[in-house]
């Protein structure tokens, strides 16, 4: 895993849903329909955020939709401590803050009214791993709890793709399966 470079396995962002800040959370889901539909590539379940020039600005994900449709969540992140969350943590949490007991369709209504930029995530610094880096740190950073997916960089600075925990398990599932079957 050490000698295998994050530019070897991650996603170029010209093959990746990109959606920009001023389309609504319907469009993004859309767009993601419409790739998984294709069956061109990898299938896609976030979508990086770019400007008008096509310039990476954050990301959409799975856990982002989820946490902008149930407000309450925000309320939570308020109240919890730094560290693990526990099972009884969460479901006290869960109870207090009555997360996710309104009907579905005040829920749809909500997503219906959210755009890009009410959901998107802009990456903090450890959500960058550079194309040369090796898959091991990668796997590391995803193990600690890093917000997936990991965004690519080159020498430059400019992102150049993504990087997600399902493919570097792939990655790590074909080597130990090409090892251990030999």
């Amino acid at each position: 895993m050490n000698k295998i470079q994050v530019q070897e396995t991650m996603i170029p962002i010209s093959n990746y849903v990109t959606v920009q800040k001023e389309n609504s959370l319907v469009e993004v889901l859309q767009s993601l329909e419409q790739t998984r539909k294709s069956n061109i590539g990898h299938a896609h379940r976030d979508a990086i955020v770019v400007d008008a020039d096509g310039v990476f600005i954050g990301k959409v994900t799975m856990l982002d939709v989820f946490r902008n449709l149930e407000p309450n969540y925000k309320k939570i992140e308020k109240q919890q401590e730094l560290g693990t969350l526990t099972a009884d943590f969460v479901m006290k949490a869960v109870k207090d803050f009555n997360l996710w007991i309104e009907p579905t369709q005040t829920i749809c209504d909500r997503g219906s009214r959210l755009t890009v930029s009410d959901v998107m995530h802009v990456p903090e610094k450890a959500e960058y791993i550079n194309e040369t880096d090796t898959l091991e740190k990668a796997m590391h950073l995803f193990v600690m709890g890093v917000h997936q997916p990991l965004i690519v960089k080159n020498a430059d600075g400019k992102v150049t793709g993504i990087l997600r925990f399902g493919d570097v398990f792939e990655s790590v599932r074909q080597r130990l399966l090409d090892v251990s079957c030999s």
